[in-house]
């Protein structure tokens, strides 16, 4: 009996000095910026707060590393200040855009910039509104495609609304997110665009949007491909103030 309680005694005192010992591992002690640009416009990339990110695989100390996701913000900028020094594959992921080129054994120091350039499947051009009677709005646009060949079936257009600056398909008022005001297109490219020039055929017209005497809106035109995201390109946001 003396044994067993010995023995449970030392386990005990065992146990209770693993559990004292500092952990000596170093915390987070570098951080990664940059801006993601549109190759075409040379221009930040039009986009909605958080709707893709740059993808980090750190590959020092595996070779099947689990990923780890910086979210783009709606300037199409990024900012991570709590990453680890270490050797890293980046790239632009999930977005509305033709797959991108990785960065391949990036050493990450402790304050790092980095710029993307990513080509959009669209672009969203010629935006006009008008505000009708009864404060109805009128908006319209037409697409062009930077690269045609393979390009995903169009699926969309629509316009979002906000009543904040950040506006897209994660920032709405979701009265405006129906059926009603939207374009449905599920075409080729060949069948509503030149195959050569990228110019869209058609222009969308999305009418009788109907809004609030006295609110300021921030709104935007969106459209989207069928690829396995699925996310929108948008167009610049345009401030519309009702009397």
């Amino acid at each position: 009996m003396r044994t067993i309680y010995l023995f449970t005694a030392l386990t005990g005192l065992l146990f209770l000095n693993a559990c004292s010992k500092t952990d000596n591992y170093d915390g987070p002690n570098a951080t990664m910026k940059g801006q993601v640009i549109d190759k075409v416009t040379n221009k930040p990339f039009l986009t909605g707060q958080g709707e893709f990110s740059i993808r980090l695989l750190e590959t020092s100390w595996s070779d099947n590393p689990a990923p780890q996701d910086i979210a783009v913000k709606q300037d199409g900028s990024y900012n991570h200040t709590k990453l680890f020094q270490a050797t890293y594959t980046l790239q632009p992921y999930g977005g509305a855009f033709w797959p991108a080129q990785k960065i391949e054994g990036y050493q990450l120091g402790a304050n790092a910039e980095q710029n993307f350039e990513v080509t959009p499947y669209l672009q969203i051009k010629n935006v006009k509104w008008t505000l009708k009677a009864e404060n109805k709005l009128e908006i319209s646009c037409t697409l062009a495609a930077p690269i045609t060949g393979g390009l995903p079936q169009v699926i969309e257009v629509r316009p979002f609304l906000s009543l904040t600056p950040y506006c897209g398909a994660g920032n709405r008022i979701d009265a405006y997110y129906k059926d009603e005001y939207r374009a449905l297109i599920n075409q080729n490219w060949e069948n509503i665009g030149n195959m050569q020039t990228g110019e869209g055929k058609e222009t969308y017209t999305i009418k009788d949007i109907p809004l609030k005497s006295g609110y300021t809106y921030y709104v935007r035109m969106g459209a989207k491909v069928r690829d396995t995201y699925e996310k929108f390109n948008y167009s610049e946001v345009e401030v519309i103030k009702v009397p």
